[in-house]
């Protein structure tokens, strides 16, 4: 799974990224709203996770997965009004509404098209396998873009004094990705030729992602 998470790391997304939250992080305004944006993913990833996971197939682990990511939404969202609360103006993250958030609603599609690529992935597999399956596969590939950004994210915001920190966020994800790691290899035989096809389709629907909160950052600079 390490190899994966690499070979994102090299594509030209992460380049994009790093530029991206270059020019975020120096505005509060703007930064308030993007954090605000990755809890509402946060929040999405909880939402998508309970859905999914049938209560014979749920696990500690599983019950501890939803826990963190539950977590990571506050502690995101807490960073978020004090951000906002710091930058001197009046700055609404009180919901993850559009405006509310950077591109927020951009990013809960970027959520959704993932998950339903996996879906297609899974089609061919039994009704009471699927759900299952779809949870592994899709989690995997938020997880290796997930231990792609945060680290990212954490080096520029202790290069720009931020006041606050994702590395405890980041090592939950890296053991999440361990731990789908091993649901795959004990779920799905053939995961590596289902997963490889949905971490490609990831790469788009992210740079998709990426634009829309290009076109936000643009549209507030005027």
């Amino acid at each position: 799974m390490r190899r994966y998470v690499e070979a994102s790391a090299a594509h030209q997304n992460a380049a994009r990224t790093e530029h991206l939250l270059e020019r975020i992080l120096p505005d509060p305004k703007l930064h308030a709203r993007f954090v605000n944006t990755l809890a509402r993913l946060e929040y999405v990833g909880v939402r998508k996770i309970l859905k999914s996971r049938r209560a014979e197939r749920l696990d500690l682990e599983g019950i501890q997965h939803i826990l963190d990511e539950a977590v990571h939404t506050l502690r995101l969202k807490k960073a978020a009004a004090a951000l906002g609360a710091a930058s001197g103006a009046q700055v609404d993250v009180a919901t993850f509404a559009d405006g509310a958030t950077l591109a927020g609603d951009a990013g809960e599609n970027y959520l959704q098209a993932l998950d339903h690529r996996a879906e297609e992935a899974l089609g061919d597999l039994l009704p009471g396998e699927r759900a299952e399956a779809n949870y592994l596969l899709t989690s995997a590939a938020v997880e290796v873009r997930a231990q792609v950004f945060y680290p990212l994210y954490e080096r520029i915001l202790r290069a720009c004094d931020a006041g606050f920190s994702v590395a405890a966020i980041s090592k939950d994800e890296d053991r999440h990705l361990d731990e789908m790691a091993a649901g795959l290899g004990a779920n799905l035989s053939d995961w590596r030729r289902r997963l490889e096809p949905l971490l490609a389709a990831e790469e788009s629907l992210f740079a998709r992602f990426l634009g829309a909160v290009e076109e936000a950052v643009a549209r507030a600079h005027g």
